[in-house]
């Protein structure tokens, strides 16, 4: 992040840096739930796959143009301001895309739901571990990483203009789809929440806990990159896994959630410890623990979400909902994890954030309940 920094926002104090950092890695997340409402839309009124077309154009659009942005050595200030444009563009992009993908995935099969939004689930983390052996060889020159990446998504955009479009008729208007969108309060509520245990016990027990393994114990970066590429690989072997066992026999997926949310909240405990007796052997293993009992949790959420919003206004509902819950919490899951610590005084606290959640989810997953269908 400091190169792209100097690059286009130029030479400053080492604070300084770290902040447009944050402010850039951060502007993405802020304009997400924007464009989850914005494609959402989009998808309701036109379809899925002109959403899914439209958010992946865009996001290709926007990461090849931070691979010709001049520096700001060359422009000034309008580079500076062009890296926030393309930033926030790719935040609305990732804001459709991820919503609408779930959706599509969610009515492409309706005795396969949760199976295909395991795939969806694991998608996600293929692209992390490519994203970060790229930035990994190409750190000095991370033009090429923005370049091959917008080539990617271009070539992507091509063949996903041969998939199918299985949206019905639902409301024709903008006004409409809010109206619809927002009917259901309590599944949007249950919905953020779910969303919100996703991503922060993910992002805090992988990158914070990894931050300290790295600063308190000394480990180096390249040997945790390993351990986070074994673990990243079982995120996308397994999902798909627990997906198909929960379409394939009588048990409800939310049974599965509820078992995932109790095993973090069991495990949680586990991983603070390993860290307060700073034992990298231990951590590696607790980590994996957790995470194992999350994936059988984040499997099921795609069919979970689906599950609570009518067809009508689905695309819409779902990815606002879910991107109000799950991008927020994703740039603050390490402020979180650390205000955490630094009110008790022990890394044993960093575990107490994920604990809660769990908790919240159990009680949003008490019941059966599925309060919309189609």
């Amino acid at each position: 992040a400091s190169s792209i920094v100097l690059e286009y926002v130029g030479s400053s104090t080492p604070t300084l840096q770290l902040l447009y950092a944050y402010i850039g890695y951060a502007i993405a997340f802020l304009f997400r739930p924007i464009g989850a409402f914005c494609f959402g839309c989009i998808g309701d009124l036109y379809g899925r796959k002109k959403a899914l077309l439209s958010s992946m154009l865009l996001m290709s659009m926007a990461t090849l143009a931070l691979a010709f942005i001049p520096s700001v050595q060359v422009l000034g200030l309008s580079a500076t301001l062009l890296f926030f444009v393309c930033r926030i563009a790719q935040g609305l992009a990732v804001g459709g895309e991820y919503g609408t993908a779930m959706t599509y995935a969610y009515e492409f099969n309706a005795y396969r739901r949760t199976f295909h939004g395991a795939c969806i689930i694991s998608s996600t983390h293929l692209g992390g571990i490519f994203a970060s052996f790229l930035a990994g060889m190409y750190i000095e020159n991370f033009r090429f990483t923005f370049l091959l990446g917008g080539l990617i998504g271009l070539a992507l955009l091509f063949f996903r203009s041969f998939i199918k479009e299985y949206h019905g008729d639902g409301p024709k208007k903008i006004l409409e789809i809010t109206t619809e969108s927002i009917k259901n309060k309590k599944a949007i509520l249950e919905a953020i929440m779910v969303a919100s245990m996703l991503v922060l016990v993910f992002y805090g027990s992988l990158i914070y806990v990894n931050e300290i393994v790295h600063k308190e114990l000394g480990i180096p970066r390249s040997q945790i990159f390993k351990a986070n590429s074994l673990l990243l690989g079982l995120w996308i072997v397994l999902p798909p896994c627990f997906g198909y066992i929960a379409d394939k026999y009588t048990f409800s997926y939310r049974k599965m959630m509820r078992l995932g949310a109790i095993g973090v909240f069991l495990s949680a405990p586990l991983l603070g410890l390993s860290v307060v007796f700073a034992c990298y052997p231990a951590i590696i293993f607790t980590q994996i623990v957790v995470h194992l009992f999350h994936m059988i949790f984040c499997s099921c959420t795609p069919r979970f979400f689906g599950d609570l919003f009518a067809s009508s206004a689905r695309n819409t509902a779902l990815s606002t909902s879910y991107s109000l819950g799950a991008s927020f919490t994703a740039a603050l899951a390490p402020m979180i994890c650390h205000v955490s610590i630094t009110i008790f005084h022990t890394n044993f606290a960093l575990c107490l954030p994920f604990m809660i959640v769990a908790l919240a989810s159990l009680f949003v997953l008490k019941k059966e309940i599925i309060y919309a269908k189609g």
